[in-house]
């Protein structure tokens, strides 16, 4: 008898005392209603040109990328054809260039001249398996079209982390 009365003035006790016991996750749902994890960020901050070349045939990145972009990077410039990149290169403040992969070719000299020695990110349209091998061989950093945002962003920390190895060498 002396047992259960303990026991039930235990089991009293507990129910009086109004506080919950929450699992780990709880804590920041009752708190803020959740944490957020949408926030892009970019380890490494870039000069970032989009170039396209005018055609339409072209990757054109959505408005939503666009913004994550904008967000994330130090600087964002979209430039259409050879005379606004020309502009954009001279200005010496270019770190990395998001180009069509079909355009690539015409460009390399011209960002291979350039002052700042952009690092290039190639952007396939709905290439084959062996398309995109060819690509991220020939280029190191290629994408497709169609990526997710931290994929482009990924890709992106991953060119100022070799433009920064590669100018701490120099």
């Amino acid at each position: 008898m002396r047992r259960f009365s303990g026991n039930a003035l235990f089991v009293a006790i507990a129910l009086v005392s109004g506080t919950a016991a929450l699992a780990c996750g709880d804590k920041l749902l009752a708190i803020g209603r959740g944490v957020r994890f949408q926030r892009v960020y970019a380890a490494h901050e870039a000069n970032l040109v989009i170039y396209s070349a005018g055609t339409q045939s072209g990757a054109t990145l959505s408005a939503k990328l666009q913004t994550a972009l904008r967000r994330a990077v130090h600087n964002l410039q979209l430039v259409q054809g050879d005379a606004q990149l020309d502009q954009a290169l001279k200005s010496g403040k270019v770190d990395v260039v998001l180009v069509d992969f079909a355009d690539v070719t015409a460009i390399t000299r011209q960002l291979q001249s350039a002052p700042s020695r952009p690092v290039i990110v190639a952007i396939l349209v709905k290439p084959s398996k062996a398309e995109l091998a060819t690509a991220q061989k020939e280029y190191r950093f290629a994408l497709k079209a169609t990526a997710a945002d931290f994929e482009y962003l990924t890709a992106i920390d991953e060119a100022m982390k070799s433009r920064l190895k590669t100018s701490a060498r120099s």
